[in-house]
């Protein structure tokens, strides 16, 4: 069965010495390390962000959510990864960033209203 994401076979996948600090920090390790091995196979995973092309290299940057789990004390995190498909280098993809979701907000009072009534 063919992959319409992925025509090249499969790519290299590696994760950046910041992306897999930050992971660490956030308890984030093992699903960082089972999302790099599905890019192997799906490199264009995610939500596109932007594509670059220069000369004959040409990168694709997509956005992953990875859902949390609050039992386990890990959070909800966003990773962004750089997709470069051949030619003229083999199929690269590099998880560049990991960021924490932000907790949602809530607001007893709509925003630049003081609850006392000073402005």
């Amino acid at each position: 069965m063919s992959d319409p994401d992925h025509q090249d076979g499969d790519a290299v996948s590696v994760v950046t010495d910041r992306a897999a600090r930050r992971a660490k920090e956030l308890g984030a390790e093992d699903v960082l390390e089972r999302l790099r091995r599905e890019l192997q196979f799906r490199p264009r995973l995610g939500r596109p962000i932007r594509t670059v092309t220069e000369g004959d290299l040409r990168v694709e940057l997509y956005s992953t959510r990875i859902e949390g789990d609050p039992a386990a004390g890990r959070p909800a995190v966003d990773v962004v990864h750089a997709y470069s498909p051949a030619p003229p280098q083999p199929p690269t993809v590099r998880i560049a960033a990991v960021v924490p979701e932000d907790p949602p907000r809530h607001h007893s009072h709509p925003r630049g209203v003081d609850p006392n009534g000073d402005r």
